[in-house]
Formats: C-alpha cells, sequence, structure tokens
C-alpha cells in the first residue's frame, strides 16, 4: 500500500507497477463476486460484501508503546540476540498487549502484580499522561491521538471483560493497517472504512448511505430482511435508510392483524352456527 503513493523520490517509478497489481488485485475480487452473482436470483436472494477495514499506506514507522512506557518509568525489558522481549515483571506497572490495548500490572489480578489496586487509577493517570507526552524524535509528531480508560471507551464502541485497562489510537501516518488505528483514519486518498454492498430484495438500488454504519450492524439487518428472530445478544441496529420501504414489515404485520381479525369473526360466527345445531329435534345423516 505504501507504494502505492510513494513519500518520496527514491521511489519514484515503482507506484506505477504497484498500482496494477492493486487493480489486478480488484479484477480477481470482481470476477470472484460475479461467478457468486450468476448462481443467484436477486429478486429472492440478499447479497451482502462487506469488509472488516479498510487499507492505508505509511509515512513512518511504528512506534514502540512498550518504549514510551519505558522511557517514562512504566515498564521495564530487555531485547534478547534473537529479538524476543523479556518484560522484568518486578519493574513493569504496565505492559501493551493486543491491539490497542495496555494492561496495568495489577496485584490480585495478574500473576507478577505490582501495582496496588488503590494505586490502579493513578497509574492509569500516568500511562495516558505518557502516551500523549510522547513525541517521535524522527518526525517531530505525537504518534498517540487518543489514549482512553477502558470504562470511558464505550464511546468507541469498546467495553465488557476482554478491553485493556487502557485503550489508545495511533496517528494514521504510521505503519499498520487496523487495530491500533480509529476505523475513519485516512491517508492520502486511503482510509481505514470498511465496505458494505447489499443488494437483493427490499434493499434499495444504487444508493450511498450518509448514515455511520457499524460490522454490529450486519447480523440484525440481515435477520430483519429474512424474517428472522434477531439473536438475544445481539448488538449494532438494522439499516433502515438502506431499505426500500423502512415500514414495510411493520405494514405487513398489519395487514396480517386484519386478516386475522377477519378470520376471527369469521370462526365465530361458524362456531356460534354449529353451536345453535345442538337445538334441533334430529338431524339427516349426510
Amino acid at each position: 500500500m505504501r507504494k502505492l503513493e510513494p513519500p518520496g523520490p527514491e521511489e519514484a517509478g515503482e507506484e506505477e507497477l504497484y498500482r496494477k497489481a492493486e487493480l489486478g488485485f480488484y479484477k480477481s475480487l470482481d470476477k470472484m463476486v460475479g461467478r457468486i452473482l450468476e448462481k443467484v436470483d436477486l429478486s429472492e436472494t440478499i447479497v451482502v460484501l462487506v469488509s472488516d477495514h479498510g487499507a492505508k499506506p505509511h509515512l513512518y514507522a511504528r512506534p514502540s508503546i512498550l518504549k514510551i512506557l519505558a522511557e517514562a518509568g512504566l515498564a521495564d525489558y530487555r531485547v534478547e540476540e534473537d529479538g524476543k522481549i523479556v518484560i522484568n515483571w518486578e519493574k513493569t506497572k504496565a505492559v501493551p498487549q493486543r491491539a490497542a490495548y495496555i494492561y496495568i500490572n495489577l496485584k490480585g489480578r495478574d500473576p507478577h502484580g505490582i501495582v496496588d489496586p488503590k494505586d490502579y487509577d493513578r497509574v492509569r493517570d500516568e500511562v495516558i499522561r505518557a502516551l500523549y507526552d510522547y513525541t517521535d524524535p524522527e518526525t517531530g509528531i505525537k504518534p498517540i491521538i487518543l489514549a482512553l480508560k477502558k470504562e470511558d471507551a464505550r464511546i468507541i464502541g469498546l467495553y465488557g471483560d476482554r478491553v485493556g485497562d487502557i485503550v489508545y489510537a495511533i496517528d494514521p501516518r504510521y505503519r499498520g493497517e487496523h487495530g491500533t488505528f480509529l476505523p475513519t483514519g485516512e491517508l492520502k486518498a486511503r482510509s481505514l472504512k470498511g465496505l458494505l454492498i447489499m443488494a437483493g430484495p427490499g434493499i434499495k438500488r444504487g444508493y450511498v448511505m450518509e448514515r455511520t454504519c457499524w460490522l454490529t450492524d450486519i447480523v440484525p439487518t440481515v435477520c430483519y430482511l429474512m424474517e428472522l428472530p434477531i439473536p438475544r445478544n445481539t448488538e449494532g441496529a438494522i439499516l433502515y435508510q438502506a431499505l426500500e420501504d423502512p415500514n414495510i414489515k411493520l405494514k405487513e404485520l398489519r395487514r396480517l392483524r386484519e386478516e386475522y381479525r377477519k378470520l376471527k369473526i369469521k370462526y365465530e360466527r361458524l362456531q356460534r352456527t354449529i353451536e345453535s345445531e345442538k337445538y334441533l329435534t334430529h338431524k339427516y345423516e349426510l
């Protein structure tokens, strides 16, 4: 991706080669999608094409969060000859883990915990301050554009026991595709935003949604379109803006209720008629 939009003259001339490669990828994917569409009838089949994230180039090497923490006196480690990083847990208060998370080395929770629970919030404040204060010596840029305590990360959709004690995001000019970047990250003509294309009965044709869409919106939307129960623990929302008639299910429910009401009246009338026959003195066999 970086080769597609070279940052300097040292890579000039290579971009055309990589542009052709990228175009080849898109052509190949387009053929795959085409083969699927050839086998289905869009008047009765829903097709959803969705990506987890987009892609972008980078201008600078990725900063080491562990190194930032160590320089702030919050972590201690060594790098062995084979490149393996060994953490000195007895002197480490915080450590980066799993993409955009930083965990406090907490007593009573972590195997080598040294931070007393009463100091938990204070140490988190120190970590966030260290992240925001850090300036990349190579670029003069502050690479950390967002750092939040886990309870504040709900504003970006993160919560639960799998979220780190601190969540952070890096400037999109740095190396990487996703995970440690905000999903709105862009650089030049590239973006980390994901792709969503839907086609089929009840879905608008040629329409581009302006509203924000999340991956969690896909399941409830597909369930709604297929008249399937939405799983109880599903998050997200139905993408009504993508539908030809957002109220079609409500209208259908009202129609069915009216039909049921009429059938109920007929049923009750017939039941009364049959009930009245028991008062007859005799009857003829069919």
